[in-house]
């Protein structure tokens, strides 16, 4: 059974921080498992955003590329269309792209929204040099691990490029403004993938 969404409400997929519940900051309304295709995560490096955590260029966070033949998992988020202006303040690097229902394979109820769509990175810097905030990384890994189990975690490492990143360390004092508790479990897991 395919669930149908009101004109007010929006969807858009989860491929980076946006996996992690817990980091959302809009009062969504339902989080659905999906692989998308033909679209590839890759690390790439930021410019400098003045007044933000990111106060130099080349801090190296998550987006997504055309990747005919790829498939990724994330989640399909509902949330309510009053919600956009927050979302695209909180993506203010990304541009939103428009997604078909056909790039989506749903491993939960199906749901048909009126929109959906992804966010990916206006001009990228080149990732030379680039470095992966620890708390930015343990976001995302924690929310693979959270809907996906350890499977979807090592699927999420091997089909993200650019990972040879160097690792900013700053676990204990987060650079990341949404950046999560991780159990000592999660701790270990963790260090095993990276």
């Amino acid at each position: 059974m395919t669930e149908n969404l009101s004109a007010s409400t929006i969807a858009y997929f989860g491929y980076g921080s946006l996996v992690n519940l817990g980091s959302l900051r809009t009062p969504y309304i339902s989080a659905h498992r999906v692989t998308l295709s033909g679209w590839q995560r890759a690390w790439l490096a930021r410019p400098r955003v003045e007044g933000s955590f990111a106060t130099t260029d080349g801090l190296a966070f998550l987006s997504v590329v055309a990747a005919p033949g790829v498939d990724i998992d994330g989640l399909l988020i509902t949330d309510h269309a009053s919600s956009l202006a927050a979302l695209d303040e909180r993506e203010a690097l990304y541009s939103r792209v428009t997604i078909a229902a056909e790039t989506l394979q749903h491993h939960d109820e199906p749901i048909e929204p009126e929109q959906q769509f992804l966010y990916v990175a206006d001009e990228p810097l080149a990732c030379d040099d680039a470095q992966i905030l620890r708390s930015y990384l343990d976001v995302v890994m924690q929310g693979y691990l959270q809907h996906f189990g350890e499977a979807g975690l090592e699927r999420f490492m091997s089909t993200t490029l650019n990972f040879e990143c160097s690792i900013l360390e700053d676990r204990e004092e987060p650079l990341y403004p949404r950046a999560t508790t991780l159990s000592p479990a999660e701790e270990q897991l963790f260090a095993r993938f990276r």
